[in-house]
């Protein structure tokens, strides 16, 4: 049944046409509306009717159902509402109570309420007369104390401090007693104000630091340290304005003397007195300078005082309560305002006449000398000659505060710098002019070395003229740095480096007559700049570092020049070395032949060096007047050519006993042929070494190979000498590049890629290898006899070279 019913509700739920009863927003009118267009009048009552019938069914199974728990239910809330009526009776209670005590509260409450307003304005009453009270005794006593004159400021201004205290937020205005004073007040603190102004003033003027001390005191109190300590500073400034203005002003430069009449006249000077115009000039700089000086110690002066002066409160400084930041900034701000006033009326003076912008563009380094003595002079007030007890001393321009030092001559250089252009353009030209007319037409003609001596006096004169300035000499310095750049550009441009200019087969061409005296002017200009330019005593340490810089590329210069001709030269000794493998060297013994003696016959190759170097030397090299760079670079060439000789002796195949002979007697030959390029050939250390044990190497005999007589190792690398003794075995045992099928000059280039004599002997060792695998795969039973010899020098070669 009650499935039966379930599925009737499912129907009714899942009937379109009843569908719009379940909505929440259901009209009753519009869905009857709908009904009876639609002509379901019957349909849908019926529906309905079974519906109605349907739900009757199923709530009465769900009473039936669910009886007990209903009935439970409807009992819970039959004692709910017995609690409730309860609470609702004792929030009755309480809200009785507290209306009880709330009338015993308030009337309490607001009689206090109107004692404690009574009590607050009382207060308020006495606190007002306690001020009165004081303001009038504050005003009796100031009468007395301003009876005290000057003696008493101070007190007075402390006086003045109390009274501004008293009357700060107006709660005294309108007291009819105290307005009648106001004026009397107001007339007194200006008179005191006023006396101090004279005091500071005539304190700064005398250098007296008390009376300094005593009037910024009284500043203090009063409050007005700061605007006074701004007035001060104003004033002092605008004063160095108008001196600025009257020292530059044209129209009274040159008062009592002859002066162009006229409207515009007055900017230039008369045909001739060019020279009183300039003198006047520059005597008026200097009082401007002893003004400004005198204006700055008066500042450094207050500076000091400021420090030292302290808020017995505070225990800060006058100063740090001014400007609340580090103690430098008063003087550094006002250096500041002096060389930005120097900037703006010097730009004015020069644009308003022609004639002060001649005079401090071509003189501008006696303008910064004059300004340059005025800080080195403000550098002096930096430490005081007594400090008094407590001074604190300010952290400006001392000894060991360079960048102060330095700051302040970058803003000094800066007022002035609207003319270092123009005068550094000027210069730039001077020195340029002086370098270019040596040079002539085309710049193709070179100068003589006496002619050098005219840039040497230009640059002379430029590098005085700046000695006063180390920024302006270190700016000069940039200009002689092009100078010396344009100097050595010209002489590069004259340079032949065509083939020309390497010949080594005859006297010299013109090509290398013309490169060798480009490197003689080279070398006496670098010469001159070094003995006259970098010894100056006035030159400052970063112009020379310039200086010396600019002339590195030049001794570069020379260098390149001299190494193209030199490295032609060893190029061709190379090849003349080399070329003894065209002489044979398997020729008898002559009786009448003397070991190693310079008279006996030496080889041909021998004799064409010993005549190509001497030429070289006597019509090439000695025509360089830079000899001590032709010898460094000729010292190379011989330990090249040496170690090169040693390497082809040694490579020589076969080697008679006459052959010996004549390798020992081409070995002291090879000392005379080298001799030109290098007389002491002792001096070169293991080259030479190398060569002599060369010589004694020739004649040693096998059994002495491996005793320390022989050298080898020592003097005489293990690679040479194991070369060597190639020409002491057999056919059947080939040198290393005879396995290789190369040249000796192939194996000697070789050599010269591997550094290492590990790896030489390396590749020694593969060609004895070779020889070893052959005599036993051939089935002999014996090596070579200098093989042993040679496997033991081996072996000794790479122990010492691991």
């Amino acid at each position: 049944m009650a499935s039966a019913a379930a599925d009737t509700v499912e129907q009714l739920v899942s009937d379109a046409t009843l569908q719009p009863l379940l909505g929440e927003g259901f009209d009753a009118k519009a869905f009857a509306t709908g009904i009876i267009q639609c002509q379901m009048v019957g349909e849908t009552l019926q529906k309905l009717t079974n519906g109605i019938t349907a739900l009757d069914k199923e709530l009465y199974t769900q009473v039936v159902t669910n009886y007990e728990d209903l009935l439970s239910q409807a009992t819970g809330i039959e004692a709910l509402e017995s609690v409730l009526k309860m609470m609702q009776t004792r929030i009755d209670s309480l809200r009785t109570a507290v209306d009880r005590i709330s009338t015993k509260v308030v009337d309490p409450y607001q009689k206090i309420v109107a004692r404690t307003t009574q009590l607050a304005r009382l207060q308020a009453t006495c606190d007002l007369l306690r001020k009165v009270i004081r303001m009038l005794y504050l005003m009796k006593r100031l009468k007395s104390q301003m009876q005290g004159g000057s003696r008493e400021i101070t007190k007075v201004a402390q006086t003045f401090s109390e009274i501004d205290q008293l009357t700060q937020g107006g709660e005294l205005n309108g007291i009819q007693i105290l307005e009648e004073e106001k004026a009397w007040l107001a007339r007194t603190r200006r008179e005191v104000e006023s006396q101090a102004k004279r005091m500071v003033m005539q304190g700064l003027e005398l250098m007296n630091p008390t009376q300094v001390g005593v009037s910024l005191q009284v500043f203090h109190n009063l409050g007005q340290l700061s605007p006074t300590l701004l007035s001060l500073l104003t004033g002092y400034s605008g004063a160095i304005q108008h001196e600025i203005q009257n020292a530059l002003d044209p129209a009274t430069l040159m008062q009592g003397g002859e002066v162009g009449g006229g409207p515009g006249r007055s900017t230039l000077p008369t045909l001739g007195s060019s020279a009183s115009w300039k003198a006047a000039l520059w005597t008026r700089l200097d009082k401007l300078a002893n003004s400004i000086h005198k204006s700055y110690s008066q500042v450094h002066q207050l500076h000091v005082v400021l420090v030292k002066k302290r808020d017995p409160m505070t225990q800060v400084s006058f100063l740090e309560s001014i400007t609340g930041t580090d103690a430098h900034q008063l003087l550094t701000h006002f250096w500041d305002s002096i060389t930005e006033n120097l900037r703006v009326e010097l730009t004015a003076a020069a644009k308003a006449s022609t004639f002060l912008n001649q005079a401090f563009e071509s003189d501008y380094p006696k303008l910064v000398r004059a300004f340059s003595d005025l800080l080195s002079r403000v550098e002096q007030l930096s430490i005081p000659e007594s400090q008094p007890s407590g001074y604190l001393q300010p952290p400006v321009l001392s000894s060991n505060n360079n960048a102060a030092s330095s700051a302040f001559e970058t803003a000094l250089i800066k007022a002035l710098s609207p003319f270092e252009k123009a005068y550094l353009s000027r210069s730039l030209s001077r020195l340029f002019e002086s370098v270019n007319q040596l040079f002539g037409p085309g710049g193709r003609s070179l100068p003589r070395e006496d002619e050098l001596h005219n840039i040497i006096k230009t640059i002379t004169s430029e590098l005085a003229a700046a000695s006063g300035s180390s920024p302006l000499g270190g700016v000069i310095a940039r200009n002689v740095e092009k100078t010396v750049k344009l100097f050595n550009n010209k002489c590069e441009q004259m340079m032949s480096t065509n083939r020309d200019s390497l010949q080594v087969s005859g006297p010299p061409n013109s090509a290398q007559l013309r490169n060798i005296a480009i490197v003689n002017t080279l070398h006496a200009f670098n010469k001159l700049m070094t003995e006259n330019i970098l010894s100056l005593s006035a030159l400052s340490q970063s112009a020379s570092v310039i200086i010396a810089g600019a002339l590195e590329p030049m001794v570069t210069q020379m260098q390149t020049i001299v190494s193209l001709f030199v490295e032609e030269v060893q190029r061709v000794l190379e090849q003349m070395v080399a070329s003894m493998h065209q002489e044979s060297f398997a020729g008898e013994l002559k009786e009448d032949s003397v070991l190693g003696t310079p008279d006996a016959p030496c080889s041909g190759f021998m004799r064409e060096m010993q005549s190509f170097t001497a030429r070289i030397h006597s019509q090439h090299l000695s025509r360089y007047h830079c000899q001590e760079e032709v010898g460094r670079q000729l010292r190379e060439v011989t330990v090249r050519v040496l170690e090169l000789y040693v390497r082809h002796v040694c490579l020589l195949r076969p080697l008679s006993e006459g052959g010996k002979m004549r390798v020992a007697t081409d070995t002291a030959q090879v000392e005379l042929a080298l001799a030109p390029f290098h007389s002491k050939l002792a001096e070169l250390g293991r080259p030479y070494k190398m060569l002599r044990a060369l010589r004694r190497l020739l004649f040693l005999a096998s059994e002495h190979l491996l005793t320390e007589a022989s050298g080898i190792g020592d003097a005489l690398p293990y690679s040479c000498a194991l070369n060597y003794l190639f020409s002491r075995a057999p056919r059947e045992l080939k040198s290393p590049h005879q396995v290789q099928g190369w040249s000796q000059k192939e194996y000697s280039d070789w050599m010269d890629r591997q550094l290492l004599e590990k790896d030489r002997l390396a590749f020694i060792q593969a060609t004895l290898d070779t020889y070893a695998n052959k005599v036993r795969s051939q089935g002999h039973s014996q090596y070579a006899p200098i093989y042993p010899v040679m496997i033991e020098l081996l072996k000794r070669g790479l122990e010492k070279c691991s």
